[in-house]
């Protein structure tokens, strides 16, 4: 069985027992030998000395299947120790594979153990990001293709592509391109609320109804006149109704706690009490004043960026998914002792403060130069494409940013101390070092770079355990 058998193997077993790694013990597998509980203990007729029941303690047929003589099994029965003679019993660790070629594995797993990922990888990774952050265009593809083409219709019958319309200088004005990409967005998201759906969510907005009507024209008369208040006002409009949930199940969950139901109905009448008692008013100008940049040099717009606190935030989540994702290392380190965990503590402290500043700087930098590319591409082009281009910029650049960074804290830091002491771990015990040939044949089927002495290691240890 070589490499691409034994992880082949491995991804079956992973798939079988939902996630669970082949050494557990409970669960029969490549690993230990496709061995488990007692099935007496697990079977509650046992007691009944039903013979067809109690497998592998009353019934003969059975009772060589599990690592004994003749058994169709026992050359997978990896677990039991290995006949040596005395020369072998002094080079191997007790289980059947030597201490040289363990080490070598176990070498080899710690350098590879952490996912690499390439600088094109960490960018494609920001822009699925972004795409997460508008599931509807994935949930509902036919209803956002239908509504970006109504979109880019309004748009263009409001000037788009003519270079001396109001609406072109907005959007290629880097001041104030992002008001009109927003604007964009927003009706896009309002043209897909007049398409079909489900309605668990969202009812269907009526595209010859009064509301629709109504913020569409007061859109055009914004587009048209290049008024960014004016652009933005409407926008803020289309979001408060394009935001609020009408379907049955929302609507439901309204009902249960006593809420009056929103529905397509009755969104003219909360968005007009929300415009009258001001409560849409601080949005706006908020809104106003994040997307009008003042100095639109690179700097000043970076600088912008930052003191936004977008970057900022996103960079805090992924210093916690930092110590989430180390929270294995962490608690092995403190069980071999309190030393060697605090100092696991300190070095995934390091990583996710890298991958914090990494991002807030990264999606600052990306987000001031995707402003400015999308507002070309959003004229040359269409402004849908712009737009988006606008839009996932700077989780791009935040990811870029904390890939950047993840290379300088780990040639800071060095390997997990809690990875080293897992590691070493594996090597002790017979399930252990199966355990490590299994993930090192994972990472190995595709290495192109794989050393000689790496595999010669594998097909040893694969050998001494009989699944060669």
């Amino acid at each position: 069985m070589g490499l691409p058998a034994i992880n082949s193997l491995a991804n079956m077993e992973y798939m079988l027992y939902g996630g669970i790694s082949g050494a557990n013990t409970k669960c029969p597998s490549f690993a230990n030998g496709y061995t488990t509980a007692d099935f007496s203990k697990l079977n509650p007729y046992a007691q009944l000395g039903n013979p067809y029941f109690n497998y592998g303690s009353y019934n003969p047929v059975f009772s060589g299947l599990y690592g004994q003589p003749n058994s169709i099994y026992s050359g997978y029965n990896n677990l039991a120790p290995q006949t040596q003679n005395p020369a072998q019993t002094q080079q191997n660790v007790g289980f059947g594979a030597s201490q040289t070629d363990i080490d070598t594995l176990a070498n080899y797993y710690g350098k590879k153990m952490e996912p690499s990922e390439s600088l094109m990888g960490a960018a494609f990774g920001g822009a699925a990001f972004g795409l997460v952050n508008n599931l509807r265009l994935v949930a509902h593809p036919i209803n956002s293709a239908t509504a970006l083409m109504e979109t880019e219709k309004i748009f263009k019958d409001a000037g788009m592509n003519n270079p001396k319309s109001n609406l072109y200088k907005l959007f290629n004005n880097e001041e104030t391109t992002r008001i009109a990409q927003d604007a964009y967005g927003q009706v896009h998201k309002l043209n897909g609320a007049t398409c079909r759906k489900l309605g668990a969510l969202k009812q269907k907005i009526d595209p010859n109804g009064s509301l629709y009507k109504s913020l569409k024209t007061e859109l055009e008369a914004a587009l048209k006149s290049g008024d960014k208040e004016a652009v933005a006002k409407v926008t803020e409009k289309i979001r408060i109704v394009t935001s609020q949930k009408t379907g049955w199940l929302a609507n439901g969950l309204r009902k249960l706690v006593g809420k009056e139901a929103i529905t397509a109905g009755n969104l003219d009448k909360i968005l007009q009490e929300k415009i009258g008692d001001g409560t849409w008013k601080a949005a706006y100008e908020k809104t106003l004043a994040e997307k009008t940049i003042k100095d639109v040099s690179l700097k000043g717009k970076f600088l912008n960026n930052l003191k936004k606190g977008g970057g900022v935030k996103g960079g805090l989540l992924f210093m916690g998914i930092e110590f989430l994702t180390s929270f294995g290392n962490i608690k092995s380190a403190f069980d071999k002792d309190t030393s060697t965990g605090m100092k696991q503590i300190g070095q995934t402290a390091v990583k996710g403060a890298g991958s914090a500043v990494g991002w807030a700087v990264g999606e600052a930098a990306g987000a001031a130069l995707g402003a400015k590319i999308g507002a070309s591409v959003g004229t040359a082009i269409c402004p849908g494409l712009g737009t988006a281009i606008g839009a996932v910029a700077g989780l791009v650049g935040g990811s870029v940013g904390c890939w950047l960074m993840g290379k300088v804290t780990k040639g800071l830091v060095g390997e997990d101390v809690g990875a080293k002491v897992e590691i070493e771990n594996m090597k002790k015990t017979a399930e252990g070092q199966l355990q490590l040939l299994q993930l090192t044949a994972q990472i190995a089927d595709g290495d192109k770079e794989l050393d000689s002495k790496t595999l010669q290691a594998l097909n040893n240890v694969a050998k001494a355990y009989n699944v060669a």
